[in-house]
């Protein structure tokens, strides 16, 4: 059930980043979600944060089943799923809805990629 919370915290990511680009593109039921600067450069920079979370998750999602089924314990999952998420939130809000902000930027990144790793490692531990 453990990677059930983080997929649907995802999604829910998702659908925000989604409605964003929906705004952006000029759909005034999201007119809301447009703040920010030159609206084509967030466009740009607001799909670019909704593909990349589209890019990541289902990798990350699939590691995270194949570790819960294969009886890791939940302290691990939460800690590799609470990651991830925090690294998507940071890299989604930076590219989705801020010009620049190269903090959020490199932490996201890190904060995706090495909880990928971690969980691809952990892994191969368990099926070596």
């Amino acid at each position: 059930m453990t990677t059930a919370l983080y997929a649907a915290l995802l999604t829910l990511w998702l659908v925000l980043l989604s409605m964003r680009v929906i705004a952006l593109r000029g759909n005034p039921m999201f007119a809301f979600l447009t703040l920010g600067d030159s609206q084509e450069t967030m466009l740009d920079r607001a799909i670019r944060a909704q593909g990349n979370l589209t890019e990541y998750a289902p990798m990350m999602l699939i590691l995270l089943y194949l570790l819960e089924t294969l009886g890791q314990s939940a302290w691990t999952l939460h800690v590799l799923g609470s990651l991830f998420l925090l690294g998507r939130l940071m890299h989604g809000i930076c590219f989705g809805f801020m010009t620049s902000s190269m903090p959020l930027r490199i932490g996201g990144t890190a904060l995706t990629l090495f909880p990928m790793l971690g969980a691809a490692l952990t892994l191969l531990s368990v099926v070596m």
